[in-house]
């Protein structure tokens, strides 16, 4: 996403600049004594008051130069050890240092001296949600509202954090507070319009509507570049794709476009990966080797960064992110490639005009069901609109949990945001269908003892007592996540934001998974998924379906036992994860893409 100018108004609703907020608090406290500051940046040593030593080091902070930052709260600390912004502020700096567990004692002991200051109630709200201890977040974000009920961004985190926790009608609402408040800030109303997608009782119409006033906001003021000299020429040189994400590395996407960038046709195309973080691992050097032309883009602005594209002179630029965080969308919509597609890491439309197709499959987006809710058009690969790799290294196969322990364990390791009302209500029904069964959840924010809490009260609501849950958080590697699926009979998607990476990461490891078929992409991805390996009998059209369906495979060993058996090799020889036969297609529908901006270009 693009990121704020430091040089406008903050989005807290101070009025400040940003470079000058939200690490203030607009008042000083403290003793009346002076500070000895050394020398720094040629500036003299000075004897100054509390509250100015205070400021002069919120100035460094602000400036980026926390080292200086620091040095200053700790003279402050070293004189008055119970000086509130010192000690509320030096855990700020710890919490952006990731030492969260510092962080949080420092800003407790700072806070508890100093209440009702809305933007130290903001900052702890911002660490408790790194923590992803979401319910002590939005008590945080609501405390710094009642004290200005014009803080923009505790609106606007205050709905993120209640969407993490499935409260998708009060995230809205503080989300559209948030727009009404600074309707001019792309990241808050980016964050509204990809929040839709999880709320099940919005209608797609209007989840597309919102998309396409996005695009209609941001996108018309952005001058597009000029067309390169000879971009309708049909030259015999390989047509150069590009590839734009953030997500080069440990993460869902890089699942699906690795094996593509391993398989392209080198002769017929010159790919290269335009990477908009600075995040480097394993996945990062792995897909950096596969293409000849890797561009860093993750410090430039979107017009530098679309200039860049330009220079290369790039035929085809693939946006693999979609509305979600750290997007390139505002580079796209300069219009620097001739043809532009958006693919795979976000389920729904951009709204931009500029973006001339999106690429999808016949059972994700039938013809006729969802082509109105985009403004691109939509290009329908055979087959799938994916193709999986699971990790090189993947744990064995275990026997049925169900033959050795004597119960079902069904399982979800999706994140609970996807985990509505609606949801729980129905895998509560299945529990209560299938006697000896239990429950397992897995996903990350479950470390937090807090979020647990939220997550037992969910299914409580519903009839599920404690002792049929399972909750589980972060394992320790991707191995023994995959290893955590030999406890798991069955895996339920949860609806309308199906999964993905989840899906097949279950597939994989011999676990049979029950989607509800919905009536757009987000809602849909399960059926492709499941179709492609063959278990369309295991695909949903309503709730009361996926609930007999899931009842019926429990109480059916047989089945289990042989899917079990047979699910990977299954998935070995699908179209989901036959990469040179995807690659092809794809490469097909670029081929066509390109054939008809030539003709258009006549």
């Amino acid at each position: 996403m693009t990121q704020p100018n430091r040089n406008e108004p903050c989005a807290c609703g101070s009025g400040r600049k940003a470079k000058n907020c939200c690490q203030r608090t607009g008042v000083s406290t403290g003793k009346n004594y002076r500070i000895a500051i050394p020398a720094f940046d040629h500036a003299p040593a000075r004897q100054l008051s509390a509250a100015d030593a205070v400021t002069v080091a919120q100035d460094y902070h602000a400036s980026g130069n926390r080292e200086r930052a620091e040095q200053i709260y700790g003279l402050i600390l070293g004189a008055d050890p119970e000086n509130a912004e010192a000690l509320f502020f030096t855990g700020v700096l710890r919490h952006q240092e990731s030492r969260y567990q510092e962080a949080l004692d420092f800003m407790l002991r700072g806070i508890a001296k100093l209440p009702g200051v809305a933007n130290l109630h903001y900052n702890l709200g911002k660490l408790y949600d790194d923590l992803e201890r979401y319910p002590e977040a939005i008590v945080e974000y609501r405390r710094a509202i009642e004290i200005n009920p014009n803080h923009i961004l505790a609106h606007n985190n205050l709905g993120l954090a209640l969407r993490e926790i499935g409260q998708f009608d009060l995230a809205i609402e503080s989300l559209t507070r948030a727009v009404a408040l600074q309707p001019t800030t792309q990241k808050l109303v980016q964050n509204l319009v990809s929040t839709l997608n999880y709320a099940p009782d919005m209608q797609p119409t209007d989840i597309f509507i919102a998309h396409k006033h996005f695009g209609q906001q941001f996108e018309r003021p952005i001058a597009r570049f000029a067309r390169r000299a000879g971009e309708n020429e049909n030259s015999a040189r390989p047509l150069r794709i590009g590839y734009v994400s953030p997500d080069f590395r440990q993460h869902s996407v890089a699942h699906f476009i690795e094996p593509v960038l391993a398989a392209h046709d080198k002769k017929k195309f010159e790919v290269f990966c335009y990477y908009n973080d600075t995040v480097s691992d394993d996945t990062t050097l792995r897909i950096q080797s596969l293409v000849p032309h890797w561009r860093v883009i993750a410090e430039l602005s979107d017009h530098i960064a679309a200039r860049k594209v330009q220079e290369d002179q790039i035929d085809i630029l693939v946006d693999l992110a979609g509305h979600t965080n750290r997007n390139s969308l505002m580079m796209f919509a300069r219009k620097p490639a001739p043809v532009q597609v958006t693919w795979l890491g976000y389920p729904n439309t951009t709204g931009f005009s500029c973006m001339d197709y999106r690429i999808t499959d016949a059972l994700c987006d039938p013809v006729g069901m969802t082509d109105s809710l985009h403004t691109e058009k939509l290009i329908r690969l055979p087959d799938c609109f994916s193709c999986f790799t699971p990790p090189a290294q993947s744990p064995t196969i275990g026997a049925l949990p169900a033959r050795n322990g004597g119960e079902i364990m069904f399982g979800s390791f999706n994140y609970f945001i996807k985990m509505n009302e609606q949801v729980i209500e129905t895998w509560a029904r299945i529990l209560a269908r299938v006697a000896n069964s239990r429950l397992t959840l897995k996903y990350r924010s479950l470390n937090s003892e807090s979020v647990q809490t939220v997550v037992r009260a969910a299914f409580a609501k519903h009839g599920v007592t404690r002792e049929r849950l399972v909750l589980l958080g972060n394992d320790a590697s991707q191995l023994d996540h995959l290893a955590r699926y030999n406890s798991i009979d069955i895996a339920l998607d949860p609806f309308p934001y199906n999964g993905t990476t989840t899906t097949c990461d279950a597939l994989w490891m011999g676990v049979p998974v029950i989607a509800l078929a919905g009536r757009t992409h987000v809602a849909r991805v399960g059926v492709s998924q499941l179709t492609n390996t063959g278990l369309s009998e295991l695909i949903a059209a309503d709730v009361d379906s996926y609930v007999d369906i899931a009842v019926a495979l429990a109480n059916d060993l047989p089945r289990l036992t042989q899917l079990r058996g047979s699910l990977r090799e299954r998935m070995k020889t699908s179209p989901l994860m036959d990469a040179p036969r995807f690659t092809r297609n794809l490469e097909r529908a670029f081929h066509e893409m390109w054939l008809t901006h030539l003709a258009l270009e006549k």
